[in-house]
């Protein structure tokens, strides 16, 4: 997955450009038929995990899917790409690979509880998630919730801002905003997870300010960790709590797990 800088950049693998538009319009048509044979759905891995896939299209890319794991609220983009021996891999935006599918079609998911991976089995039918709509008293008491929340598991002290009078006004807007803002906490929290991380993170930001952008990128101005995202992209506009959490490894050179 290329980045550059601290930028969170979202892109699906991409093999080589071809030559004429007709070439590319085969190799897109074809792309699509092999990733599409990965059936969306609710999946069973082992005895207690459980998700869901759904596909995403864009106009960006065709082979995107949307994974939310049961009992959990983050939905993460998966960006499909070609593995060994004819399988395919889907991966998280910050670049780990989330799921592989081999070339006779069974499925391996890993996490942070199982890095080895789990093999995964469809169980039924699955919905698409979509994003919650929220009121803009809701969104500033999640950020209230947010800021305690990591005082008291990690304490480390920030508050959560943006603009509060365009987010008033502008129920969609308002809605990723809300999203990218509880996957920045996440992040943090993820990233705060070792001790060198939250000492260097309570020495450098003591606010986290959620701006609309074109793209999603995090960036220091002061003390102020600035958080972006695309509001007109859904929920390709904005980044992962893992984009985040390595994201903010790179920026204050600290390892995470990706």
């Amino acid at each position: 997955m290329p980045k550059r800088g601290i930028a969170i950049v979202f892109c699906a693998a991409l093999s080589c450009a071809l030559a004429t538009p007709c070439a590319a319009q085969l190799n897109d048509r074809l792309s699509r038929e092999h990733f599409g044979s990965i059936a969306p759905g609710l999946y069973q891995a082992g005895d207690h995990m459980s998700f869901s896939l759904d596909r995403y299209q864009t106009d960006r890319y065709q082979n995107e899917f949307l994974m939310r794991f049961a009992g959990q609220p983050e939905v993460y983009v998966l960006y499909a790409d070609y593995s060994t021996l004819g399988g395919r891999a889907l991966r998280y935006d910050s670049g780990a690979i989330a799921i592989q599918v081999a070339g006779w079609g069974n499925m391996t998911i890993y996490t942070d509880d199982a890095p080895d991976g789990l093999p995964a089995v469809r169980a039924g039918d699955s919905t698409a998630p979509a994003l919650t709509p929220v009121s803009l008293s809701q969104m500033q008491s999640a950020a209230d919730d947010e800021a305690a929340h990591l005082s008291y598991v990690r304490n480390i002290h920030v508050g959560f801002a943006a603009d509060w009078n365009a987010l008033a006004g502008d129920q969609g807007l308002r809605a990723l905003a809300f999203d990218a803002m509880e996957n920045a906490a996440r992040g943090i929290d993820r990233f705060a997870a070792s001790a060198p991380a939250r000492a260097i993170f309570s020495q450098k930001v003591a606010n986290v300010s959620m701006q609309a952008s074109d793209k999603p990128v995090i960036r220091l101005s002061g003390k102020t960790l600035i958080v972006t995202f695309n509001p007109r992209s859904g929920y390709e506009g904005r980044a992962s709590s893992r984009a985040i959490s390595t994201a903010l490894g790179k920026l204050f050179s600290v390892p995470t797990a990706n």
